[in-house]
């Protein structure tokens, strides 16, 4: 991952989950908002449905995991001439954890006897890993170099709380949504690492490794607006999203409709009872009066 196409790929891959959990969640959420609509759940993998016959419903996630990581493991050897050392040991490393957890989705879908939800600790231990090969990566690094890579930390951190938050608030969209935004700043970030570092346009101003205060400041700065476009992108998306449902003939509104008429009949009989209550004990003191 020491160059331009390893931060590249990684980042790549992230961007592409994430933007398809997006999409997926928006549409899980939209349909729980439909009335008779199915409850909102989490899931680590989603279906396919664009696809046809039986494929619609095979982990195609899982197979994508592994040969992303597939991918991602051979480019990292054939990028530096066949040799194996250990800084592109830790990255296929990496990419081992993550293959492996596409695999545990593989085995989840066709029930291969393992416990409810080691899908969701496959998949948190494949980013654990991520973070402390990363710690050790930063060792007698540049400034720079070092500050980019403590706010990918800072992700993968958030990444793992995103996870685990997820696995116990199984009907929460939020949860979910966590997931895709910390997945598609985790992958955004890694670009900007590719081209703060190993930028590949030619002529293309470098930045100083032994960066000063104020670099330091601009690439929090940068940091930021990765957080703020992304979650703009998340919300753009779920208003196309919205928009395609309801030009496919969705009403999208029937089960929120539904549930406010529930409210407001509550709320009238609430408020009949206690106006029936007040006049009982106005009628009360009138008589105690007299």
């Amino acid at each position: 991952m020491g160059t331009f196409m390893g931060h590249f790929l990684v980042g790549f891959f992230s961007i592409c989950f994430s933007l398809w959990w997006t999409v997926q969640t928006w549409i899980r959420y939209f349909r729980s908002r439909m009335k008779d609509g199915p409850k909102f759940k989490c899931t680590v993998t989603f279906p396919c449905s664009c696809l046809c016959g039986r494929l619609k419903h095979w982990p195609i996630e899982g197979f994508l995991k592994v040969v992303a990581m597939g991918i991602s493991f051979f480019g990292e050897i054939v990028l530096l001439g066949g040799e194996f050392g250990s800084v592109n040991g830790q990255h296929c490393t990496m990419y081992f954890f993550y293959g492996m957890s596409g695999i545990i989705d593989i085995l989840m879908f066709f029930n291969i006897l393992l416990p409810k939800g080691m899908d969701y600790v496959a998949t948190i231990l494949a980013v654990t890993v991520e973070g402390l090969l990363l710690g050790f990566h930063l060792h007698h690094r540049e400034e720079l170099d070092v500050a980019l890579h403590t706010l990918l930390m800072y992700v993968i951190f958030a990444i793992v709380l995103a996870m685990l938050a997820e696995m116990y608030f199984k009907t929460s969209p939020l949860a979910l949504f966590a997931r895709s935004f910390t997945w598609m700043l985790q992958g955004t970030w890694f670009l900007q690492i590719g081209f703060i570092l190993y930028n590949p346009i030619s002529g293309a101003e470098t930045w100083d490794l032994k960066a000063e205060h104020s670099e330091l400041m601009t690439v929090s700065i940068i940091f930021a607006w990765h957080m703020a476009g992304g979650f703009v992108l998340m919300l753009s998306i779920g208003v196309l999203v919205k928009m395609y449902m309801r030009c496919r003939g969705n009403d999208l509104n029937s089960g929120a409709s539904a549930m406010h008429s529930v409210l407001l009949k509550d709320s009238n009989d609430d408020s009949t009872a206690h106006m029936y209550g007040s006049e009982l004990e106005s009628e009360d003191e009138y008589q105690f009066t007299y």
